[in-house]
């Protein structure tokens, strides 16, 4: 039971990081920036979530480690992720560099691998395979021509950002924080850490639209406060591997809002990458033991 919860959690979670494309693309036409977009992405997800813990009545006092743990995440892990993949968009494509990003399951797995002792599981490689092979089709196909060494570094580094922040997550001493307890820290040290950066690099601008700010006050409440808190209890649930495949299913919610939005073409290679990525997830939703010829 605890399985299945932690698998829809996850793919809910990811659904739901699935709107962070179509509310950037709105905020960068409205004022905002790369800097401005994710601080405050961060900044009204704190303030939402500080509401709700005053409301529950959640105690959101932690141990000293555990603050240290929680800032050294958001600075190293969150923060630089969002901020490194929404500065990649301004050199390559939004599809190319997604592509490039979702890497991070293969950085988590092998990490999982040499650091922390976890048995090779073919099933779980497998359907990385899969998932891999379908984001390529459902984001990157038609994106090869528009590559850049910039871009691609960042769209990197912002993989290798997220995969360590799912690691520290999933196996530092914060794992057994309520969800929206880790979710506001980190939020909030976001917040400080993106404020930080923004003024050093010049680039906290006041000159975005109130469309820009309700854009992302609405990315702050989907993906911040729906998606991270659901995203943090599935890998309690199912585990860091697993949890980082099932994301793969964050791009398919882009394309189904694409073209209901922006009437974006669905085309073959679409059709593919989504059927390559549920398939994985249909794999890896499954226990071992049913899976016999891997």
């Amino acid at each position: 039971m605890n399985r299945a919860k932690g698998i829809l959690l996850t793919v809910f979670a990811a659904t739901s990081f699935g709107f962070i494309p179509l509310f950037a693309k709105i905020a960068f036409a409205n004022g905002l920036n790369p800097y401005t977009f994710s601080l405050f992405r961060s900044l009204f997800a704190s303030i939402g979530l500080f509401i709700l813990l005053k409301i529950g009545k959640i105690d959101y006092t932690l141990k000293k480690e555990q603050y240290k743990t929680l800032f050294k995440v958001s600075l190293m892990g969150y923060s630089l992720a969002m901020l490194t993949l929404s500065l990649s968009y301004n050199y390559m494509s939004t599809g190319l560099a997604t592509t490039i990003h979702f890497f991070y399951p293969v950085v988590v797995m092998a990490c999982l691998i040499f650091f922390y002792n976890e048995k090779i599981d073919k099933r779980k490689i497998f359907s990385l395979i899969l998932s891999l092979a379908g984001m390529y089709f459902l984001v990157g196909f038609d994106s090869l021509g528009s590559t850049s060494i910039t871009g691609v570094l960042l769209s990197l580094f912002s993989g290798f950002f997220y995969a360590y922040y799912i690691l520290i997550v999933a196996h530092g001493n914060i794992i057994e924080i309520n969800s929206f307890v880790l979710i506001f820290y980190i939020s909030l040290f976001n917040s400080y850490v993106l404020f930080a950066i923004s003024i050093f690099m010049g680039k906290l601008e006041i000159s975005y639209t109130f469309k820009g700010i309700v854009s992302t006050v609405l990315v702050a409440l989907i993906a911040n406060l729906i998606g991270m808190v659901s995203f943090k209890a599935g890998i309690k649930s199912i585990g860091p591997s697993t949890a980082a495949i099932l994301s793969t299913f964050e791009p398919i919610t882009s394309l189904i809002l694409g073209i209901l939005i922006f009437r974006e073409i669905l085309s073959w290679y679409h059709i593919v990458g989504s059927i390559l990525i549920i398939t994985s997830a249909t794999i890896v939703a499954f226990r071992k033991k049913s899976l016999k010829i891997l």
